[in-house]
């Protein structure tokens, strides 16, 4: 399909699948884990429409006007945060040191959201920017705030399950109240991929036992296939007060552990008060 738009590839894999991607001739990486993942149980005709529309929308954003060319009107209504697994990448990659840590292993970025691409801004953009970092990221968060929600689901007591089309469905735990109420005992929360967040608002002795539903829905999407722009985190995290922490572990055998540390402790006890 890139062919037939003008541009010859070779196909790039690495140690990871979210690795294998087409390379053009000029360098330009073509992703194509998240088409894997799209096309995941659909039918032989669906899956070529998938492919197609993602092939254009890499190559739509391969022409995207560059975020230090937006004004600061235009930046103000296109920034979006959004949650991304923190680390170094390969050597050829953008880098965001910039980013706002959120949890370990996780960090809050930012990034431009165009009409058929998401375009993130990296250390390499800053300088060029009309808006101060302070600014993007209130502006940011706020748009992400307002990005519509698909589907709100409650399988279990407690459990809310929060899905949507946008990519940055996810990244609302940034500001959890925004999405699920005021919850002044903290929240318990997962983020399985970036269409979805899976949370527990903390109210009371009964939080103890739905936790273990929390990490059994979690563990079931994670199983379901391949996660739409990769696994985000497989973590418990727990969030009060705008810290986050993460409170699970999981061993050899794939048994998730939650460690009941002593700020969520406090916060337990406070809601059974």
């Amino acid at each position: 399909m890139l062919a037939e738009r003008g541009v010859e590839t070779t196909i790039a894999h690495g140690g990871q699948p979210d690795d294998v991607a087409l390379v053009g001739a000029d360098g330009h990486r073509y992703p194509l884990f998240n088409a894997f993942a799209k096309t995941h149980g659909a039918t032989a005709e669906r899956a070529s429409q998938i492919v197609a529309e993602h092939i254009d929308n890499l190559v739509d954003a391969n022409t995207t006007v560059s975020v230090d060319r937006l004004s600061a009107d235009e930046l103000r209504q296109q920034a979006r945060t959004r949650i991304l697994p923190g680390g170094e990448g390969r050597p050829d990659e953008p880098t965001f040191r910039y980013a706002r840590p959120f949890s370990e292993g996780l960090i809050l970025a930012l990034c431009v959201d165009f009409p058929t691409s998401v375009q993130f801004i990296t250390d390499a953009d800053l300088d060029g920017l009309a808006l101060s970092l302070d600014e993007l990221y209130a502006y940011g968060q706020l748009n992400t705030d307002r990005e519509p929600i698909d589907e709100r689901v409650e399988p279990a007591p407690g459990v809310q399950v929060v899905v949507g089309d946008s990519l940055f469905t996810a990244s609302k735990a940034a500001n959890l109240p925004a999405v699920l109420g005021a919850a002044p005992f903290g929240t318990l929360f997962t983020l399985p991929h970036r269409h979805m967040l899976i949370a527990l608002p903390i109210t009371g002795a009964e939080t103890l036992s739905a936790v273990e539903s929390l990490v059994a829905l979690t563990m079931q999407v994670l199983g379901n296939g391949p996660a739409p722009g990769g696994v985000l985190s497989a973590d418990v995290l727990f969030s009060r007060d705008g810290d986050v922490d993460r409170v699970s572990s999981i061993d050899e055998d794939g048994t998730v552990s939650i460690t009941v540390d002593a700020r969520l402790q406090h916060a337990i006890e406070q809601a059974v008060g």
